[in-house]
């Protein structure tokens, strides 16, 4: 139990990203984390039997007696259907349909309710994964050893890695950068297509159902009640349902029993989607106001400069060599610009300070490293296969710990 207790904890404060750097920013986490444990907990409700009863209760009216209700229930899940005819009275019932008599409605999507949430919460975590391939412990590498107060030989540590910066990162780290925005479109178009998906999946009744819902619960009581006013919470999860449940009976001849089957979760699977729409279009909405904001980044060098300044201005404020800096970061490569925004969040601000500040009077000193014409940098299969910068350093203290033995 420990162990397990160990294992869960462990893995908890991974996916929450407990002390530990961050390689991305609060819009992605909104879908990979958020989303996903949004998913997952919804999941869980709907499966919650011992809070809500049983997903579906059936009455068979006469012949209740000659069978087995478990077995008529099970069917009924199964197999159930939506054909009530209009004349049948009651809250969510046949009288708030709108469709003829003889169209069959088959609900048995319903069974799949907790397994499709799990999907999407999967799907919404694909562009996480593809983002820790492609970023291979970047800012873990960097921030070893100077995310804390106080930093053990921090002037050794700065030398090494400036001297790392302007070797391996400057100029071509634009890949780094534009896979980063690759991830953050990902997350654009996996949150409009799980519209497209659930509205298809849930028989084309999904699409404005969260807009829907609210217009309706806008209306006075009286209007809601009205004949012919449909309920978007009922129509897209009815709560009742017809079932035809046929069987060989005693005498040899099949005969049928006609349940009427009450759907007790749907009154939480509704509730869910419902949370659930109005969440999706709500990051559908911060995805795109990001991407723009990206956009406008891409184009405009003061803003990348000023998305720095706001973190360290009190810093650059106190440096005379402030203006310097500001032209580093204004003149330099999208992807070291980005490189070193991520750097301001997690490194220790006094020692990122003096890291931008070295490293923007080597611009001045010796200007701006040359791109080899044999080595256009990293692109992005290299950047997928390349070692992590982790598994780099350790070796780089392998090498350090031989040379000194010898």
């Amino acid at each position: 139990m420990a162990g397990v207790l160990g294992a869960v904890t462990g893995f908890t404060s991974q996916f929450l990203e407990i002390n530990q750097v961050s390689i991305d920013n609060w819009g992605f986490k909104l879908f990979y984390k958020c989303s996903t444990v949004l998913l997952v907990l919804s999941s869980v409700l709907v499966t919650a039997r011992q809070f809500f009863g049983n997903p579906i209760q059936c009455d068979a009216g006469a012949a209740n007696g000659g069978v087995e209700k478990e077995v008529l229930e099970s069917y009924c899940w199964m197999y159930s259907t939506w054909n009530i005819p209009k004349e049948y009275k009651g809250a969510c019932s046949g009288g708030d349909q709108d469709m003829d008599v003889t169209t069959i409605v088959y609900n048995s999507y319903y069974q799949w309710v907790p397994l499709y949430l799990i999907f999407t919460a999967v799907l919404f975590y694909v562009p996480r994964i593809f983002w820790l391939m492609m970023e291979g412990g970047l800012m873990k590498f960097f921030g070893k050893g100077t995310t804390t107060r106080f930093i053990e030989d921090q002037e050794e540590k700065k030398e090494r890695l400036v001297d790392f910066f302007r070797k391996n990162i400057s100029n071509k780290y634009n890949v780094y950068f534009c896979g980063f925005m690759f991830c953050e479109c990902l997350n654009l178009l996996i949150v409009l297509f799980h519209f497209l998906l659930t509205h298809r999946f849930l028989h084309y009744r999904y699409f404005f159902y969260g807009f829907e819902v609210w217009q309706y619960y806008l209306l006075p009581e009286e209007e809601q009640r009205m004949p012919g006013r449909k309920n978007p919470l009922c129509n897209t999860f009815p709560r009742i349902a017809s079932c035809n449940y046929w069987r060989w009976g005693s005498g040899g001849r099949q005969e049928n029993i006609n349940a009427i089957c009450v759907l007790a979760l749907n009154h939480i699977n509704d509730k869910v989607f419902l949370i659930l729409w109005w969440w999706f279009l709500f990051i559908t909405i911060i995805a795109i106001i990001r991407l723009f904001y990206r956009a406008l980044q891409c184009k405009f060098a003061c803003i990348r400069y000023q998305l720095i300044n706001m973190r360290m201005n009190r810093y650059f404020k106190r440096s005379k060599r402030s203006e310097m800096i500001e032209n580093f970061i204004s003149n330099c490569k999208l992807g070291d610009w980005f490189v070193l925004y991520q750097l301001s969040k997690n490194l220790n601000r006094p020692f990122f300070m003096d890291f931008i500040t070295s490293l923007s009077m080597l611009y001045v000193t010796k200007g701006p490293l040359e791109e080899d014409p044999e080595d256009s940098g990293d692109n992005f299969m290299s950047m997928l296969l390349k070692p992590s910068y982790t598994s780099q350093e350790s070796e780089v203290k392998e090498k350090e710990k031989d040379d000194n033995g010898g």
